[in-house]
């Protein structure tokens, strides 16, 4: 079996409906002797309309001294970055991605880019992972939806007009490393199969958007990981690798001095493998904020 492209690729977006009267969120406090550190999940990708940010967001940002990131939100534009990633992400061996898929994933790849006025041959040399993404970013910037827009960028901003440190759980060398992971065993199936899932794709963000402002956990466990770990290798290495890697570093933040805000997709912080789980199996008491 292999990973669904689209919405591995979402969770990247994301690597988001509560009926109670009293809202929850997706904001979690995690608290020590020495302070808290406030676990927030990240929606990697907005549209302005989807502001205002619910309020716990600002509750742990006032009461934090430092904001953390799975990576630094603008370490994408950096030329370095680019020219890593495409090196590993693109064919340099002077095939196309027509030469590596199924003659009706390459044809239902051109439908659609007709359809959409997207250049596919501006897009030959990518591997399936990236030119799915690529169609994916196209068409989330097609409804409005922006990185910049999203909620790492919001804070990182804010952070630095506040004069408030931040910093990091991963380098940009190891986002690369796991971006190009993707790839392994991606091909036809999974271009046909995102491309179908893309004519939908402003419903299905409305969905997950959903999930995470209401701090819906069973709907966002079942949005975001109830398939992927259909895929127990590209499970692993997404969410049970990093969050083992990233649990080190939010102890570390919890025996130090002040509250951290840190901030990651969703998807790290619900289940059985999630931080919140994983942190309290250690004995820590873990609260969600809640709307009052």
């Amino acid at each position: 079996m292999k990973p669904h492209l689209l919405k591995t690729t979402l969770l990247l977006f994301l690597l988001l409906i509560s009926s109670n009267v009293r809202a929850e969120s997706s904001v979690w406090m995690v608290s020590s002797s020495r302070g808290n550190v406030y676990l927030a999940g990240s929606f990697h990708i907005l549209r302005a309309s989807d502001y205002p940010l619910p309020a716990e967001f600002f509750t742990a940002y006032k009461d934090s001294r430092k904001i953390v990131f799975e990576v630094q939100p603008d370490a994408e534009e950096d030329p370095a970055f680019m020219g890593d990633f495409l090196s590993g992400a693109i064919y340099i061996d002077g095939s196309t991605l027509k030469d590596h898929v199924s003659p009706a994933a390459y044809a239902k790849a051109e439908k659609f880019c007709k359809e959409r006025n997207y250049s596919l041959e501006q897009y030959q040399l990518f591997k399936p992972a990236l030119f799915v993404t690529m169609l994916t970013v196209l068409e989330m910037n097609r409804i409005g939806a922006d990185p910049q827009k999203g909620i790492d960028y919001y804070f990182q901003e804010k952070a630095r007009q506040d004069g408030k440190a931040t910093g990091s759980l991963e380098t940009v060398d190891q986002q690369i490393k796991l971006l190009l992971s993707m790839d392994a065993g991606l091909g036809s199936d999974q271009i046909i199969e995102s491309i179908e899932e893309l004519n939908r794709i402003e419903s299905a963000l409305d969905e997950y958007l959903a999930a995470w402002r209401n701090g819906n956990e069973s709907r966002m466990e079942e949005l975001y990981i109830k398939e992927l770990r259909n895929y127990p290798k590209l499970y692993k290495t997404m969410i049970v690798d990093r969050n083992n890697k990233w649990l080190t570093d939010i102890k570390a933040y919890l025996n130090g001095s002040g509250n951290t805000m840190i901030i990651v997709g969703t998807a790290h912080l619900v289940g059985a493998d999630g931080l919140v789980n994983l942190l309290r199996k250690q004995g820590y008491k873990v609260v969600k904020l809640q709307n009052k």
